[in-house]
């Protein structure tokens, strides 16, 4: 566990930790998700960052989101950004500070499965010549 770069770990864990929190009823969703009157009348700040560690209930959709965010987190963390752990946060923050805009005007509550996007749209545009085959690994076929 500890040999996971520090960012990657954090993150994950914190995932993991509240979405356990949600299923065995310590958190509720309605004190998580954003919403944008709650944040500025009522000062939950908490919920600029919450909305990002849910995932739902924990199940195949869970698992997948998961190892998605683990592996494109630590593979981004480990490779180009490998000694650079300050640009790494940085590129978090601008990620959610945007996707926190865009869910403003577009009603979204739950921002982790697009942050996992963002991980991997990153990942993806910094690695162009690499071949997708994740696919071989869960029993599909090649992408």
């Amino acid at each position: 566990y500890m040999a996971v770069p520090a960012v990657t770990r954090t993150y994950t864990t914190a995932c993991v930790l509240t979405t356990i929190a949600v299923q065995l009823d310590i958190l509720s969703p309605f004190q998580l998700y954003f919403n944008q009157s709650l944040i500025l009348k009522k000062y939950q700040l908490w919920r600029l960052f919450t909305n990002f560690t849910f995932f739902g209930t924990i199940g195949f959709n869970f698992i997948f989101n998961m190892i998605f965010t683990y592996r494109y987190c630590r593979m981004l963390e480990e490779g180009s950004f490998r000694g650079r752990t300050a640009d790494f946060i940085m590129m978090f923050v601008f990620g959610g500070i945007f996707m926190t805009v865009i869910a403003c005007f577009v009603n979204l509550v739950f921002l982790g499965q697009a942050f996992t996007i963002m991980l991997v749209y990153v990942w993806s545009k910094r690695n162009r010549n690499v071949r997708m085959n994740d696919g071989c690994t869960w029993g599909f076929g090649r992408f």
